[in-house]
């Protein structure tokens, strides 16, 4: 019998052991029969490490780094570099693998070899694993499976400025398919935005299905890495329009100007709140940048 393609499931953690130890169950317990799990450790304290040490005396296809110094962004291409797979989903430490997820995701590509990227509905929970009512951005985009033009399903994405593909937890992909690190796009490196930035890159190549059932439990949570990165972030997705102009979305320059019309309201509706204020002078330089932009289109 011919073996499956290899998934890697790459999992960085940082410090919330409880988290990870039900984000590693749902990865060990995948339906799907080859699989390997690479956890790189990005915490300030051994938490994790003391979790981890059964799991990798019971479990052989477990990789897993204790990071010497805390590499932040860099800790996910560190698990990236770590993985032998053809396929690679990450998995956040805090969320949650629905157990046919790789299964129902390959199955895609194995059928549809010009796919990008698969992804699905993901149902939202909270800290104790309760599900929560779906956000405009976490809705269901469809009610059966759907292949989508990559660059149409981008350009629609970033005239709309949510991101509907989902987090990094949401998306299994090719690993040959991604030609710049995680997070890069055009050269850029993006942080509140460094999955979309990289499911853009992947829709420059192909395709994207989506699944209509919640394949992935993505958690909102008091304490989450990327409730302090948005305010110093307020440019990503300004930045992240002009980088996907630059790598082939957003030719039609109408569709351009609308969308980074839509970020310049964003930018003055964020210069109306008082945690954005010290960063009010930034904001009016991203501003000024934008409004240089339209008026050469």
């Amino acid at each position: 019998m011919e073996s499956k393609p290899l998934v890697s499931i790459l999992i960085p953690a940082y410090n919330r052991p409880h988290y990870l130890r039900l984000a590693l169950e749902s990865a060990i317990h995948q339906t799907y029969p080859n699989i390997e799990i690479i956890i790189c450790d990005d915490s300030t304290d051994m938490g994790v490490w003391v979790m981890m040490q059964p799991y990798l005396a019971q479990y052989p296809h477990i990789k897993y780094v204790k990071n010497d110094t805390v590499l932040f962004v860099k800790n996910w291409n560190k698990c990236y570099e770590l993985s032998s797979g053809e396929y690679v989903n990450y998995l956040m430490d805090d969320d949650l693998f629905h157990p046919e997820k790789i299964e129902r995701m390959m199955a895609c590509y194995l059928e549809k070899p010009d796919v990008a990227l698969v992804t699905s509905y993901r149902q939202l929970i909270d800290g104790s694993g309760n599900e929560r009512s779906a956000v405009y951005a976490t809705r269901r985009l469809y009610n059966e499976t759907t292949v989508l033009n990559g660059i149409d399903f981008g350009n629609d994405i970033l005239s709309d400025g949510h991101n509907v593909i989902g987090e990094p937890t949401t998306v299994l992909f090719r690993k040959k398919d991604l030609k710049e690190p995680f997070g890069i796009l055009s050269g850029r490196q993006f942080t509140t935005l460094n999955d979309l930035a990289t499911w853009l890159s992947l829709l420059v190549r192909g395709n994207a299905v989506y699944l209509p059932e919640p394949l992935s439990y993505f958690r909102i949570h008091f304490g989450q890495n990327q409730s302090t990165l948005g305010v110093s972030s307020f440019a990503d997705w300004s930045e992240l329009t002009i980088a996907a102009r630059e790598a082939g979305f957003l030719q039609d320059s109408d569709r351009y100007k609308a969308a980074l019309e839509l970020q310049l309201n964003r930018l003055a509706e964020d210069k109306m709140l008082p945690s954005f204020s010290e960063y009010v002078p930034k904001i009016n330089e991203q501003q000024k940048k934008i409004e240089a932009i339209i008026s050469d289109l």
